[in-house]
């Protein structure tokens, strides 16, 4: 597609068009423009263009009106196999490896079961080339390029210089990732924390329409969080801001896998919980440190159900919760704090002494309308993020490379 450098108007407008399409699906060309605020006579031009460069397609007709009033509209939709990513999600000895295709929909996921805690940087390095080529070697066919890789990662990330600062799953440190992978590969390659993959599909969901300034919190084996300001991820100076989990709830309390003590991950994360309850109460066995969705779905029943021990376990979490959930109203006044991820099962159970530990926190002032609303975790939202984002990155890089 012809888009001169000096362009930059069309080059958006065509970028406009793509990203409404890949959000809504089938368009008609005349709702495109109302949409997009772009004249009809652009929406056309560009409709045009896209269609010639095979990046959409058009659908048969609508069936005509009862009436036999009206032509009916022909829709256009991004054609799926133009370009497709990879997004691979690195967390406690697994990483999963999902292939997206050109409108944002997962065509193939795997998992492997990989001992993430006793790999050196060049073995992970070595790991992920091993596990993308396969992966494109066997799921590639029939799409146009390979537009880029998103690498999720549980922890502290630098998206800007892609270097991995710290994660749980892994043994070794401030480690730069990104860059051999991108020249292995010949594509651009994101490196992401996972809060922020699912902070981005949530934040185009029309129920958070109205959530502009959002605070995702991710409950799991750790504790994660995404804050949106203006629908922009707030990434810090190097890529490190939001981390929730690590913020202190109890100085010199309990250990935290980070190293340091008493921060909100070490009474609120899957780890902490069964770390605390494990002495006490009847549960299934497993790996203590790392437990199974077995092992806390179990715990959980025991706090619903009025188990005195897990319910003491899960207020104590609740409290270290809501009294960071308390900071972060403060601090940035959302419009909407959201909790989700696995450990939401818990949520019920934590609740009353989070909001008990807001409302002793904050003035009511404070708290203004901010809503606090857990969301379930009937999907994982990691990988489809990392689709979204590493398409959203690379869509100019995909029209440049079929002009």
């Amino acid at each position: 597609m012809a888009l001169p450098s000096t362009d930059t108007s069309r080059l958006d407008n065509t970028l406009a068009v793509i990203r409404t399409l890949r959000d809504q699906g089938p368009v008609a060309r005349t709702d495109l423009g109302k949409l997009n605020g772009i004249s009809s006579a652009t929406v056309t031009s560009i409709s045009a263009e896209l269609l010639q460069q095979k990046l959409i397609r058009e659908r048969p007709p609508e069936t005509l009106r009862a009436n036999g009033r009206g032509r009916p509209k022909t829709l256009i939709e991004l054609a799926p196999n133009a370009a497709c990513v990879v997004c691979i999600k690195l967390s406690i000895n697994e990483i999963q490896l999902v292939v997206g295709d050109f409108s944002g929909q997962v065509r193939h996921s795997e998992h492997h079961a990989v001992p993430t805690l006793t790999l050196s940087a060049d073995d992970l390095e070595a790991l992920l080339e091993e596990k993308i080529s396969a992966v494109c070697a066997q799921q590639l066919n029939g799409f146009q390029r390979l537009a880029g890789i998103c690498l999720a990662v549980q922890g502290v990330v630098s998206s800007q210089s892609g270097a991995i600062i710290w994660s749980p799953a892994l043994s070794f440190r401030n480690a730069p990732i990104s860059a051999r992978l991108a020249e292995r590969f010949h594509c651009s390659v994101l490196l992401e924390n996972d809060a922020n993959c699912i902070a981005r599909v949530l934040a185009t969901h029309p129920d958070y329409a109205d959530c502009p300034n959002l605070a995702v919190i991710m409950l799991g084996y750790g504790i994660g969080m995404s804050v949106l300001i203006n629908g922009v991820p707030f990434l810090g100076a190097n890529g490190s801001a939001a981390e929730f989990g690590h913020s202190k709830y109890q100085p010199e309390g309990a250990l935290c896998a980070c190293g340091r003590r008493g921060c909100i991950e070490a009474y609120a994360s899957d780890y902490a919980l069964y770390r605390a309850a494990v002495d006490h109460l009847a549960l299934p066995s497993g790996d203590s440190a790392h437990p199974s969705e077995e092992q806390m779905q179990a715990l959980t029943q025991l706090a619903l159900q009025g188990n005195p021990i897990a319910k003491r376990i899960y207020a104590e979490a609740g409290r270290a919760l809501g009294y960071g959930i308390a900071n972060v109203l403060a601090l940035f006044n959302p419009d909407l704090v959201l909790i989700t991820g696995s450990g939401v099962r818990g949520f019920d159970a934590m609740q009353p002494a989070l909001r008990s530990a807001i409302d002793d926190a904050l003035v009511a002032e404070l708290m203004g309308t901010t809503r606090i609303e857990s969301c379930a975790w009937d999907r994982d939202m990691t990988c489809m993020g990392g689709i979204a984002m590493a398409l959203h990155a690379t869509d100019a890089e995909t029209l440049l490379a079929r002009s």
